[in-house]
């Protein structure tokens, strides 16, 4: 039974997280801001503390922070209320530091994540952390997925995140940190100035205290980390809130085109690609997967993507297969391709390298003979091409976004790279036209049951047949050796010819000329993603790729009858000796 009251008063809600695996809902409120039961979770966990005692209470704030600020000014019940603004986001020991001083005030004060709903007995906890002596004493739950808390039988934690690497002994328990805990005034000690992360602190309170770290781990504790849409899911589910819902465009989508697929969301995994916009999440059913994809409803492309999915999927040519999807919203469910990515392979099998490259390669030939023989098939793919206003396109996209905007060369000192761009241009535009992935690289291509699949095929159009041939073989995130490159060039050459489709007599220019083109488009991309978009990560591949670059101009210098790109050359061998 609860108790009347904590004998605590002193605590501190987390609300600086910027709840990037909410997005888009995140995007319009910080996640303590999200609604349930009629109320955001920022007031529902005020309202437990102040039903518990606490009248003291300081809050972090970092995403949309005058929206924060204003909340946790606006709450009930406490005698005061503190806002502490992280221009720079600290952590989640750096927030107690910028706090230490409000802390400071009181012997002990309880620490709560402010995107979690738990119905934990907050003075039975403050009780028992009190009674123990620890520094911090933490509520613990069981959560198998996320598991990371050794907690002895004595009630002390041996080890959180593996970072000790003791051995466990009879008794010791797995748990999760629910984000609710109760600290004595010296566990502030154990933090560094200025960021930090929580867990260094409490291994130190591990090996530095005398009393340690405990945990509290209640029998039917109710506890949900609301940090993913399916998690917020079932919260909004177990409370019936379809006035919550009907505010949250990203999960009702994803939940009625999940229900439609008769999937369940309760605990998607949340999956990283480097250079998407859209949200993905693998679902499971047993040792069954799917993948839910989810765009900003009027993506331009959302149709594309399911139409040309389909396609790919009806002709065998490495698509996956559509379970269900809700155009007007942008959510599309379809099957899980797997984790085994090319340029994931490539690195931890290298043996296997040949092999691998070779299947995405047979891929690529299906796609120019029996993908193109079927384009009538497919209008979202076969409308498009890969035309001079494109070619264009790419150009100036890789004069603006890397020379200019990454490289920081000036645009008036430029313009005379406009003849090259024109030579270019023609020899990209004379080649054959093929059905086109256009962005065929190691991250978009996947090995399962030892076939090629791949992803990421929304700008598939009719395009000149090496484009994405050389896509594959100048991939800026992974160094292939010229002579396995030469190999794979013959394997291409010997699988087109017994598909009845040899290359052209010019196949060497063809392949020099898209090499240059795809690989400018490539430094435009890494330019805008890293400038613009702030995905600063793409900057390692940049030197790659500037050496595909050079060594490619190299080999058009060679070519018989071909005018050097010289102007082009000049520019690159200055960004080499920068």
């Amino acid at each position: 039974m609860a108790r009347d009251a904590a004998p605590i008063r002193w605590a501190m809600m987390l609300a600086a997280g910027l709840g990037t695996r909410l997005r888009p809902l995140t995007d319009h409120a910080p996640k303590p801001l999200l609604g349930l039961g009629g109320e955001t979770l920022m007031s529902r966990i005020a309202g437990r503390l102040t039903a518990a005692g606490f009248r003291h209470l300081a809050v972090n704030v970092h995403h949309l922070p005058e929206q924060a600020a204003a909340a946790a000014r606006a709450l009930d019940g406490f005698d005061e209320v503190l806002v502490f603004p992280e221009p720079e986001i600290l952590g989640t020991g750096g927030a107690l530091w910028g706090a230490r001083t409000f802390l400071r005030e009181s012997d002990h004060f309880l620490l709560y994540n402010g995107d979690v709903d738990c119905d934990a007995d907050l003075a039975a906890l403050c009780e028992a952390h009190l009674s123990g002596g620890a520094a911090v004493t933490l509520l613990l739950a069981d959560w198998p997925e996320v598991n990371s808390v050794r907690l002895g039988g004595d009630g002390r934690v041996r080890d959180v995140a593996g970072r000790l690497g003791t051995t466990p002994a009879p008794g010791d328990r797995m748990l999760t940190y629910t984000g609710v805990a109760v600290c004595a005034r010296r566990f502030l000690d154990l933090l560094p100035a200025g960021p930090s992360d929580l867990v260094d602190a409490l291994v130190a309170a591990i090996v530095d205290d005398r009393q340690g770290l405990r945990g509290v781990a209640p029998e039917g504790l109710f506890w949900n980390d609301l940090g993913t849409p399916g998690r917020y899911l079932d919260a909004l589910l177990r409370e019936d809130c379809a006035e919550d819902i009907d505010v949250t465009a990203a999960a009702v989508t994803a939940l009625s085109v999940v229900r439609d697929a008769g999937w369940d969301l309760a605990v998607p995994q949340r999956l990283a690609l480097q250079g998407s916009d859209r949200g993905f999440w693998r679902l499971r059913i047993g040792d069954v997967s799917a993948i839910l994809m989810k765009s900003d409803p009027g993506d331009p492309d959302f149709g594309r993507y399911v139409a040309i999915a389909r396609f790919l999927q009806d002709e065998g040519l490495g698509g996956p297969a559509i379970r269900a999807h809700d155009d007007e919203e942008g959510a599309v469910l379809m099957e899980d391709l797997g984790d085994d990515v090319l340029h994931r392979l490539v690195g931890s099998d290298p043996a296997r390298l040949r092999e691998y490259y070779r299947r995405a390669l047979e891929l690529l030939v299906a796609l120019q003979t029996k993908g193109t023989n079927a384009l009538s098939r497919c209008p979202a793919a076969a409308d498009r091409t890969f035309d001079a206003e494109v070619v264009a396109w790419e150009h100036d996209y890789f004069r603006e976004r890397f020379l200019v905007g990454e490289a920081g060369l000036a645009a008036a000192d430029l313009a005379d790279l406009d003849d090259d761009f024109a030579r270019l241009r023609a020899a990209v535009l004379e080649q054959p036209l093929v059905l086109m992935h256009r962005d065929f690289q190691s991250q978009n291509i996947l090995i399962r049951d030892d076939r090629a699949r791949i992803v990421d095929f929304q700008g598939a159009r009719r395009g000149p047949y090496a484009y994405d041939l050389m896509s594959l073989l100048r991939d800026p995130y992974v160094t292939l050796d010229p002579g396995v490159r030469d190999d794979l060039l013959d394997h291409f050459r010997r699988r087109r010819a017994t598909a009845g489709r040899p290359v052209p007599a010019t196949f060497e220019r063809d392949i020099v000329a898209a090499g240059i083109q795809r690989v400018m488009q490539a430094l435009g991309a890494f330019g805008f993603l890293a400038g613009v978009k702030g995905k600063v990560a793409f900057r390692a591949h940049v030197p790659l790729a500037r050496r595909h670059l050079a060594e490619l101009l190299a080999a058009w210098r060679s070519l018989p009858g071909e005018t050097p790109l010289g102007r082009l050359e000049d520019v690159v061998h200055a960004l080499e000796d920068s």
